[in-house]
This record gives structure tokens, sequence and C-alpha cells, in this order.
């Protein structure tokens, strides 16, 4: 047994290098010739577009890792295949499951080392590059927004200002109302301008009216030039206009964000769709090689042909049936959670009941 999976190994580990290394190098390619005009029209150095570029090399072998396993396993079970080596194979009373087990070890391997690559690499790369891209092209980055709401603390805190200021970090008239989880009135605050303190982080409040209720139906007012009320301690950063991509952030960082616009009250789970997503597309090579490794007996003619288009098709179908359900998770059909699960489970246990109608 230890000699067939040294066989299967020695023609899938030299395929899965060249599949990377190629589908990278085309990704690579594709992104330089996508911006080169706009560096051309900026007159931009050449060594600097290049670097740019360079950048985007570990998110192109991301891209790369769950294609190229795909091909690594059609073709090197596709070549054994036509060399009627999986005929001895099965002949001297290998399953199939058993003879691929090494390459399924080599997709979990992949799927977690593209995970921790893409959390720990790809993400530091793709943000300096984005961010070097922008300041080559002189893209302005504004996170300053007007008519800005935010609901904190389950709701007992709501704020609304007419423009916030990122630069400064302060709110143009702003009208705070604090209320009781039960939604019972305790206090309206409208305030000319706020600044945020940094030292204590708090927002503190200038030429503003402070409404409260000492008895039912008996609002009182009181005017001060400045005040500090100890409950506005959100974060400048849940004002700002969002122009942050999911894409930039580790896991981490998207946890603890999707997680202040949900205490905010913004919508969230479009990126909590994508959050999950990202955990389900690290596993993809689990499944492609699943179904290059369950056709890989299945064909007598055209061995390496068919079963590289099928592992092909089937791929596809999954990648499209994945963005649907994306999709409607972002639209809020189905639950984010739902929508990256469900998909990934069909096509996993379809790749298993091909493996139990595979021909051994």
């Amino acid at each position: 047994m230890r000699m067939y999976r040294k066989l299967l190994l020695k023609e899938f580990l030299p395929f899965l290098l060249l599949g990377v290394v190629f589908f990278s190098l085309i990704l690579v390619l594709a992104d330089i010739f996508a911006n080169l005009w706009q560096y051309l029209n900026r007159e931009i150095p050449f060594s600097q577009a290049i670097y740019v570029s360079l950048l985007y090399v570990p998110k192109a072998v991301s891209y790369s890792l769950p294609i190229g396993a795909m091909f690594a396993a059609a073709f090197s079970l596709g070549n054994l295949g036509s060399r009627n080596e999986l005929i001895a194979v099965f002949g001297a009373g290998v399953p199939l499951f058993r003879f691929i087990i090494p390459i399924l070890v080599a997709a979990v391997i992949l799927s977690v080392g593209g995970f921790l690559f893409e959390d720990i690499i790809v993400i530091p790369f793709l943000k300096e590059r984005n961010n070097l891209s922008k300041e080559l092209l002189d893209i302005q980055d504004v996170k300053s927004r007007s008519q800005a709401a935010v609901i904190a603390e389950q709701g007992e805190v709501v704020y609304y200002s007419d423009y916030y200021n990122d630069e400064t970090k302060t709110l143009a008239g702003l009208t705070v109302i604090i209320q009781e989880a039960d939604g019972t009135f305790v206090k309206r605050i409208d305030a000319e301008r706020a600044v945020w303190v940094e030292d204590v982080e708090i927002w503190e409040m200038e030429a503003c009216r402070v409404f409260t209720e000492e008895q039912p139906g008996e609002v009182i007012q009181k005017t001060f030039n400045k005040y500090r009320e100890e409950r506005l301690v959100e974060p400048p950063e849940t004002f700002r206009l969002d122009t942050r991509d999911l894409e930039e952030m580790t896991n981490t960082e998207a946890i603890q964000w999707i997680g202040s616009q949900k205490r905010a009250g913004l919508p969230y789970k479009a990126h909590q769709a994508k959050l999950y997503q990202r955990y389900t597309i690290a596993f993809t090579p689990i499944l492609v090689i699943l179904f290059a490794g369950a056709l890989g007996g299945r064909f007598r003619r055209n061995v390496l042909l068919m079963s590289l288009l099928v592992s092909l098709a089937l791929s596809s179908g999954w990648y499209i049936f994945r963005m649907i359900a994306t999709l409607l998770s972002e639209l809020g059909y189905i639950s984010p959670l739902f929508g990256a699960a469900v998909p990934y489970a069909l096509f996993l246990s379809f790749g298993f009941w091909l493996f139990r109608h595979a021909k051994t």
C-alpha cells in the first residue's frame, strides 16, 4: 500500500506545484495589464508599477490553490488511468478511497494552510497593495460623512449628527436619545458640536441642551457650554463613511468589525455572509480533490480529458451555487451561516456519493 501511495504522490505533487505557479502567473499578468494603462496615464515609474503587482502575488497564489489542486488530482489520476496503472491498483484489491487518501490528506493540509496563509500573509500584502495603488493613482479615501446615525448599546443610545468630520473627530449638529431597554425615555441631548476626547475616550459636547424627565409628563431643560455624558463612548470609527473592504481584514479584525456594525444598528449581514464564505472557500481544495478522485476510475476512454472536464464542471457548479447562496444571504432571504454551510455540505455529500458509486 505504501508503494501505491508513493506512486500517487509522485504524480500529484509536481502537478500541484506546476498548477499553482501557472495559474498564479496568469492572475498576476492579468492584474498588471488591467492596471497598466492607469499607471502609464499618470507617468508612474515602471519599478513602482511592478512592485504593486508583485504585492498581488500572495493573493494570486491563494486563488490558485483550489484550481491547482483540482488540476493536479485530475491529471495525476488521469495519467495513471491512461497508462492502465489504476487497473493494477484495483486488481490488487485496493479501494479507490483508500488509494487517494494521500491526496485527501494533502487537501486538508492545503485548506488549513491556505486559510492561515490568507490570514497571516495575503491580507497584509493585499492591504499594502491597495493603499499604495491609491497613493500612486491619487485616489482619496474620504471617511467623513453627513447624516451619521448610530444605534449603540442594544438600542438604548441613539446618535444622529448632521456631519461627522473624521480629520478632527467631531460631530456637528448632534442629537442623542438615551432610553431604557424597555423604551422608557431617560434623556435627550442636543449639541451644536461634539469633540472626541482621546485621553478618556468620551464625547464632549459644546453649546448643548439636556432634556430630562424629572416627573412623569414633566420635561426639564438645562443648558451647558460643555457637557459630558458617561454613556456616550461610541468610538469615532463607528461614525465613519464605511469604505473598508472585508478582504483587507484578518479573521479577527473582521469579526470585531462586524460586531461593531451590529451593535451600532448598521447593516452587517452582507459582511457576515462574506466572512462565513471565507471559511468554506478555504476548504475548497477538499471538494475539488474529492470530485477529481471520485472520477479517477470512472472513465475507460480519454481518461485524462474526461476526468478533467467533469471535475471542472462540478467545481464550476460549486462556485456558481456558492455565489447564489451568498447573494441570497446578502439580500436577507437566508441566514449568512445557512448560505455558507449548506452549499458546501451538499457538494461534500455529493462527492462522497460519487465515491460510493465509483468504479474500482
